[in-house]
Formats: C-alpha cells, sequence, structure tokens
C-alpha cells in the first residue's frame, strides 16, 4: 500500500486516489482479513468521484438545448441530481471511482462527477433502497462492495490525525 498503513493516513496521501487504487489491487491479489480491514479504513477515508445524474423536465431539457449564451437560463420545473446507477444482472449499483484515470472519456460525458468523502456517499447510498451495493472503479479493475460491508466501512472510525 504505498508503504502507506491505515494508521498512518492522511488527507494529502489520499488526495490522488493512488493510495486507495493501490489497496484495493493488493485486496484483489490477496483477499485475506489484513487487506480487507486496509482497503475499508482507505475507503472510510478517501475522497472518491461519485458520478451523478442531472434530472429534470422534457421542457427545461429542450429550454437547455436551445440555451444561448446570450440569454439568462430558466428552468420552470424541480431539477434533482442523483448519483448514476446501474442494473448489473439484477441488482442496482451505484459507482464509485478512485482517481479520474478509472473513468472511460465517453461514460464521463453522460454523468457530472462530484467529488465525495465517503461518508456522503454512503449517505447518498443508504436514501436509495433499491441499491444492492456499490462498485468501485467498475470499468477498470473493479470491486464490489455489498451492501453489508458499505454499511460496515461507514462504522469505523476515520484513522485521519484531523478527524
Amino acid at each position: 500500500m504505498e508503504n502507506t498503513r491505515p494508521n498512518e493516513l492522511s488527507r494529502e496521501k489520499l488526495a490522488d486516489g493512488n493510495v486507495l487504487l493501490s489497496v484495493k489491487e493488493r485486496f484483489q491479489d490477496d483477499m485475506n482479513e489484513d487487506n480487507l480491514v486496509d482497503l475499508m479504513q482507505v475507503l472510510r477515508d478517501s475522497v472518491l468521484l461519485l458520478p451523478m445524474q442531472v434530472h429534470m423536465s422534457a421542457a427545461d431539457r429542450e429550454r437547455m438545448r436551445m440555451y444561448d449564451e446570450n440569454m439568462p437560463l430558466v428552468v420552470e420545473n424541480d431539477v434533482t441530481v442523483v448519483p448514476a446507477t446501474a442494473d448489473i444482472e439484477g441488482t442496482n449499483y451505484m459507482f464509485i471511482f478512485s482517481q479520474p484515470e478509472q473513468i472511460p472519456v465517453d461514460y464521463s460525458e453522460l454523468v457530472t462527477l462530484m467529488r465525495a468523502p465517503w461518508l456522503k456517499v454512503y449517505e447518498y447510498f443508504i436514501a436509495d433502497e433499491s441499491l444492492g451495493g456499490i462498485v468501485l472503479d467498475p470499468f477498470t479493475e473493479n470491486l464490489e462492495l455489498t451492501r453489508e460491508l458499505v454499511g460496515a466501512i461507514s462504522q469505523m472510525a476515520s484513522r485521519l490525525p484531523d478527524e
């Protein structure tokens, strides 16, 4: 894990997602309990990239399509922004990413990316009871996190010195 143990974490070490990517790969190579706990701790303290989808009425979408830079954009109906989800073999998943390099360009053009700490990701997750889990880096060496594991990660105490 780049010589970083969870009790030696800092926001600076976690900022670019390299530590998370490294600990995820280490866990995927050797799925033992120590590597799982390290992965859980790093996820708990990481800021992730969360793809979001904007939902708006057809009329407002048409206004946006016809938008001219010289006029104000006015929406007349509610606009909501929610995490992007995907159905995989009958189970609905939320996607998260460790770093921008893990996101294909064609996918990133379909969503709006939001930087979010794990606990914010968890808030979105529990608000949607249809979700069966979270997939970390779904388009590369993906890792599925079950609903139970997501809950367990969220119950962990932070190891960051400023928390």
